[in-house]
C-alpha cells in the first residue's frame, strides 16, 4: 500500500486494522510465554505502548476532524498532512514489530534469523532451508524455536525432528522418521521399497515440516524418501556445520541462515549478557555487581569468543562461586587454552568434531598453523607460514600452492573452523592448541595483551613452538637466554620489541621460522642470529626503525626472507641463501645490492620484490639463472640494465615460468599510477605483466613479449610512443597510461603504418592524463583516411574499450574522423578539464559548417557511458548523429558552451533516454 493513493482515512484505517492484528499475534506469544513461566523482553512492551500511543493519536486526529467539519473538511491540507504523518508512523511501527522471546535468548543476530526463519516457512515457494555455523553456536536452539512456534501456531500437520548426527545410514534415518510420524516399515523390505513407503506415509500427513539436525554429510533423500521438491508448502529444515553439505543437497544459498558467536567487543555486550544470564537471577542487572566481578566476567565472555556453548559451560561451572580468587584462576586457565572438566568435555568435544572431520591431514595441519595468528586473513603471509611449517608442500609452482592455500581456507570456513572474513573464534583457537599440545610442547597466547614475555620456566628444554603474536611486549629482558634446543617455531610478531639480547637465541639452534613482523621499535638484531643455520624462515616485515641485520650467509636452509618496510642499508651473505625460493625486501629505500653478483647466485627464486627499494644495475648473465622465477617486482637504474633484464629473461626462455611482473625505470617518487600496479601482483591475485617508464631516455625501448599494460610517465622528450618504443610492439598489450610528458604532441602515427602500430591490435585501455602538448590522439589521420581505415582488421583502436583524457588543453577535436571509424567496441569515454577542447566526434568533414557534417550518421553500437566535465569550450558531442545500442549514460558538468540538443539515437526502440 503507497501513502497518496486512494481515500487517506480509509488507507490509515486499514493499516492500523493490520496493526491491531499484528498486536493480537504478539499478546498471544505472551500468554504462551506467561503459561511457560518466562518473561519476554522489555522492548515488546515498549513496542505495545508505542502502538497504544499511536492508536490514541490517529483517534484524536479523526475526532478532531469530525468536530471540526464547520471548519474545514477532510481535504483539507492541515487535515491531509496528519492523515499522512500518522500514516508513515504506522508502517514505521510495523516494520519495527518484534520477534516475541524470552529473555533467556540474548543477541540481536538470533532476532535477526528468526525473521528470516519466519519468512522462508511462511513462503509457499519454499521447501528446503538451511542453518549453517560452527559447533556450540546455536543452530539447533534456533531449529527448536522454530519447532516450538510451528507447533503453537498450527500451521502444519506435522513437524518432525531427527537428530541425524555423524554415524547416519539411510536406513536408521528412514527407521527415525517412521518412528516420529507413526509408520512402520518393514526391515526386510530393500531400501527402496522402504523410501516408497515412507515417501507415501509423508504425503499422508498432508503439510509437515521434517527437521534434520547435526548433517555432516550429504544424504540422498530420494533413497530416503524424502521428497525433493514443494509438495503441499511442506518444508525440510536442515541444520549442519558444513555449508558445502547444504548445497550438495540443493539447498539455495538465498534460503541458508548462517548464525554467528555473540558479539563480544567492547562496544557490545551480548557475550557478557549471556554469561550474567547463566549465572543465574543475582546476576543478571551488571548494574548491580562489584566492578572486578564484572570485568571478569567480560574476559570470560571475551575469552570464549562469544560462542554460546562455552559462555554457557562456563557459567554454570561458576554458579556459587563466590571467591574473586576462583573467578580470576578460572579466567587464567581459559586465557592458557586450558580445556578441563566439563569445558573438554562440552565444549572441546564438540568443535574437535569439526577438526576430526577434515578429510585430509594436510588441511588439519593446516587449520593447527592458522591458530598461531590472533588475527588470521587469508592473504600471501599466511599461505606462505602454512608452507614454512609444512602443511603444504612448498616445491610446487607458487599458483599451485596459493591455489591449495585458498582451498584450504575455503573448506576450513566451510567446516565453521574459520568465520567470516578467515577471522577465527577464540574456542576454536583454543582447541586446536589443546590439539597441538597432545603431540608437542608449546606456549599460544595471541592477542592476551601481555607486557613481557613468559617466564623463563614456561621456557622448557622441550618447548617445540612459541606464538605470542599481538600483544604489547616492549622489551625481552637482558641477559635472557631460554634453554630451548627442540624450539622450531618462535612467532613474536605484531609487538612492541624494541631490542633483543644478544644471547636470546643461543640455545635456540633448531629454530627453523622466526616471525619479528610489525615491531615497529626494533632497531637492531643480535649477531647469534646469524648461528640459527637450521633457519628456513625469516619474517621482518613492517619494522620500521630496523637498520641493521647481522650476516645471513650461514643461513642456507633459508627459504623465505622478508625484509621490508625498514630502514636496512645492507644485507650482507644474501647472494650465498641459494634455497631461496622467496625474497621480498621491498620498500627499503636505503637499501643497496652489490650489482653483479646478489641475482646469479639466487638461481631458485620463485618470487622477488624489489619494489620502491634498490634499483638494479642488471647483466643480461645476472638473470638468465633465474628459470624458477614466477613472480617479479623491481625497478632499475637505466635502460640499460632494463634491457639486459628484458633480454635476459625472455630470450634464454626462462620467461615461460614468469607469470606476472611489475617493471619499471627511474625512480617511484612522482609515479601516481605505479603503486595501484604494484597491490596487483602476485600470487594471492590475478596476473598482470606491467612496464613503467619514469625516464627521459629517447633509444627506443626493449619491451617483454607478453606486456599487458605499459606506463609513461613524467618523460619531458618523447612526442610520440612510436618514436620511443621498440619495433617488435608485444600483441598482448591491453593498456596504455600516459602521463606529464609535456612534449608529446601524438600518442600513436598513422593506423598500422610504423613498427610499433603494426602490432598493436589488441589494446582496450587508453588513458592520457596531463599531456600539455597533445593535439591529437593520433597524427597523420585525416578524414580521408576513414572509409581504408575502418576496413583493416588489426587496426589499433578496433578493440578499444575505454578512453580517458584529463587535463590536455592543446586538443580542440578529441576523436577525429579516421580514428572513429576504429571506435567500434567503445564502451566509456571520460574527458575532463580540457581547455581548448571544442567537439568530441569529428563526424566527417572538418568544415564546421559543412551541411554534410550535420548530416552525417556514425555508429558507436556499445558506448555505454559518456562523462564531461569542466570543459570551458566544448560546443559540440558530434555534428551528426551517433547511432548506439542503448541510450548511453550521459554525465555532463561544466561544460556552459556545449549545445543542447543530443547526438544520441537509439538503434532499438526498447531503450530511453536517461540523461
Amino acid at each position: 500500500m503507497t501513502i497518496g493513493s486512494g481515500d487517506p482515512k480509509q488507507q490509515l484505517n486499514e493499516l492500523l486494522h493490520d496493526l491491531t492484528l499484528e498486536e493480537d499475534d504478539i499478546k498471544g506469544e505472551l500468554e504462551w510465554l506467561k503459561s511457560e513461566g518466562k518473561q519476554s523482553e522489555r522492548r515488546v512492551d515498549d513496542w505495545l505502548n508505542k502502538l497504544q500511543q499511536l492508536r490514541n493519536k490517529v483517534g484524536d486526529c479523526l475526532n478532531l476532524a469530525m468536530g471540526a467539519v464547520h471548519y474545514f473538511n477532510e481535504n483539507h491540507p492541515h487535515y491531509l498532512t496528519q492523515i499522512q504523518q500518522l500514516t508513515a508512523q504506522v508502517i514505521k511501527l510495523k516494520k519495527e514489530k518484534p520477534v516475541v522471546l524470552s529473555n533467556e535468548f540474548v543477541g540481536e543476530d538470533f532476532e535477526r534469523n528468526v525473521k528470516s526463519m519466519q519468512k522462508l516457512v511462511g513462503d509457499e515457494e519454499v521447501f528446503m532451508i538451511g542453518i549453517h555455523g560452527m559447533g556450540g553456536v546455536g543452530k539447533t536452539c534456533l531449529a527448536t524455536y522454530m519447532e516450538t512456534q510451528i507447533i503453537r501456531k498450527g500451521t502444519f500437520n506435522c513437524v518432525i525432528w531427527v537428530t541425524v548426527s555423524r554415524e547416519y545410514s539411510i536406513s536408521k534415518l528412514q527407521e527415525d522418521i517412521a518412528r516420529r510420524i507413526g509408520a512402520k516399515l518393514n526391515g526386510d523390505d530393500d531400501e527402496r521399497t522402504r523410501a516408497a513407503h515412507l515417501s507415501s506415509a509423508l504425503s499422508e500427513k498432508g503439510k509437515w515440516v521434517l527437521i534434520l539436525d547435526d548433517v555432516w554429510k550429504f544424504i540422498d533423500l530420494k533413497k530416503v524418501g524424502i521428497p525433493r521438491c514443494r509438495i503441499n508448502g511442506s518444508k525440510l529444515i536442515i541444520t549442519s556445520r558444513l555449508k558445502h553439505v547444504l548445497r550438495q543437497m540443493d539447498c539455495p544459498t538465498s534460503n541458508i541462515i548462517t548464525i554467528y558467536p555473540l558479539s563480544c567487543f567492547d562496544y557490545s555486550t551480548e557475550g557478557l549478557d549471556l554469561f550474567l544470564l547463566r549465572l543465574g537471577e543475582d546476576y543478571k542487572t551488571p548494574a548491580t555487581l562489584s566492578p572486578r566481578i564484572l570485568e571478569i566476567a567480560r574476559n570470560i565472555a571475551r575469552e570464549c569468543g562469544g560462542l554460546p556453548l562455552a559462555i554457557s559451560v562456563m557459567a554454570r561451572t561458576m554458579k556459587g562461586v563466590d571467591s574473586i580468587r576462583q573467578r580470576r584462576h578460572a579466567l587464567n586457565r581459559l586465557e592458557r587454552g586450558e580445556m578441563v572438566g566439563e569445558m573438554e568435555e562440552e565444549v572441546f568435544q564438540v568443535l574437535k568434531a569439526s577438526y576430526d572431520n577434515l578429510t585430509h591431514k594436510s588441511m588439519q595441519n593446516s587449520f593447527l598453523q592458522c591458530a598461531l595468528y590472533s588475527e588470521f586473513w587469508k592473504d600471501d603471509k599466511i599461505i606462505m607460514n602454512l608452507v614454512d611449517s609444512g602443511a603444504i608442500n612448498g616445491r610446487s609452482r607458487l599458483d599451485a600452492i596459493f591455489d591449495e592455500g585458498h582451498t584450504i581456507f575455503n573448506e576450513l570456513e566451510d567446516h565453521s573452523l574459520l568465520l567470516r572474513f578467515g577471522d577465527m573464534q577464540n574456542s576454536v583457537r583454543n582447541m586446536a592448541c589443546y590439539i597441538l599440545k597432545e603431540s608437542e610442547r608449546l606456549i599460544v597466547r595471541c592477542g592476551k595483551e601481555l607486557t613481557g614475555i613468559p617466564h623463563l620456566q614456561e621456557w622448557t628444554a622441550d618447548l617445540e613452538l612459541v606464538s605470542l603474536d599481538r600483544n604489547m611486549i616492549k622489551e625481552i629482558p637482558a641477559g635472557i637466554s631460554p634453554n630451548c634446543p627442540r624450539l622450531s617455531t618462535l612467532i613474536l610478531s605484531s609487538n612492541c620489541i624494541s631490542s633483543i639480547p644478544e644471547c636470546f637465541f643461543t640455545h635456540m639452534k633448531s629454530l627453523a621460522i622466526l616471525d619479528l613482523s610489525h615491531n615497529r621499535r626494533l632497531t637492531s638484531l643480535p649477531d647469534s642470529l646469524s648461528d640459527l643455520t637450521c633457519l628456513v624462515s625469516l619474517l621482518l616485515h613492517e619494522c620500521y626503525a630496523l637498520a641493521k641485520v647481522p650476516p645471513l650467509g650461514r643461513l642456507q636452509k633459508l627459504s623465505r626472507l622478508v625484509i621490508s618496510q625498514t630502514k636496512v642499508e645492507v644485507v650482507l651473505g644474501l647472494e650465498m641463501l641459494t634455497n631461496l625460493r622467496w625474497l621480498d625486501l621491498s620498500f627499503n629505500k636505503k637499501l643497496r645490492l652489490e650489482s653483479g653478483r646478489v641475482l646469479r647466485g639466487l638461481t631458485n627464486l620463485q618470487y622477488l620484490n624489489l619494489f620502491d627499494a634498490t634499483l638494479l644495475n642488471v647483466e643480461i648473465e645476472d638473470v638468465q639463472g633465474l628459470t624458477t622465477l614466477e613472480y617479479f617486482l623491481g625497478g632499475f637504474n637505466d635502460c640499460k640494465s632494463c634491457h639486459n633484464f628484458v633480454a635476459g629473461i625472455w630470450s634464454t626462455g626462462s620467461a615461460s615460468a614468469l607469470k606476472s611482473y611489475l617493471l619499471y625505470l627511474g625512480s617511484l617518487d612522482n609515479s601516481r599510477w605505479i603503486f595501484e600496479s604494484y597491490h596487483r601482483i602476485g600470487p594471492g591475485g590475478n596476473d598482470h605483466q606491467i612496464l613503467h617508464l619514469l625516464d627521459g631516455e629517447e633509444s627506443p625501448h626493449l619491451l617483454p613479449k607478453d606486456l599487458t599494460k605499459i606506463s609513461i610517465e613524467c618523460n619531458p622528450r618523447w612526442k610520440s610512443l612510436c618514436d620511443a618504443l621498440s619495433n617488435i610492439t608485444p600483441s598482448s598489450l591491453e593498456n596504455i597510461q600516459i602521463e606529464r610528458c609535456t612534449e608529446m604532441k601524438s600518442v600513436l602515427c598513422s593506423f598500422g603504418n610504423c613498427s610499433f602500430c603494426s602490432n598493436l591490435n589488441n589494446l582496450q585501455s587508453l588513458q592520457l592524463y596531463h599531456l600539455e602538448s597533445l593535439t591529437v590522439i593520433c597524427k597523420d589521420v585525416t578524414a580521408t583516411d576513414t572509409t581504408t581505415q575502418s576496413l583493416k582488421p588489426n587496426a589499433v583502436f578496433s578493440q578499444l574499450r575505454n578512453l580517458e583524457i584529463f587535463n590536455c588543453n592543446e586538443i580542440e577535436t578529441l576523436v577525429t574522423a579516421g580514428l572513429l571509424a576504429q571506435l567500434q567496441n567503445l564502451q566509456t569515454l571520460i574527458v575532463e578539464s580540457c581547455e581548448s577542447l571544442r567537439e568530441i566526434f569529428a563526424a566527417g568533414s572538418s568544415d564546421a559548417d559543412s551541411d554534410d557534417a550535420a548530416s552525417t550518421v556514425i555508429t558507436l553500437p556499445n558506448l555505454t557511458s559518456l562523462d564531461l566535465c569542466n570543459l570551458p569550450m566544448l560546443e559540440t558531442v558530434c555534428k551528426g548523429i551517433i547511432i548506439s545500442e542503448s541510450f548511453p549514460k550521459l554525465d555532463i558538468l561544466l561544460c556552459p558552451k556545449l549545445e543542447s540538443r543530443s547526438p544520441f539515437e537509439v538503434s532499438s526502440s526498447s531503450f530511453t533516454s536517461s540523461t
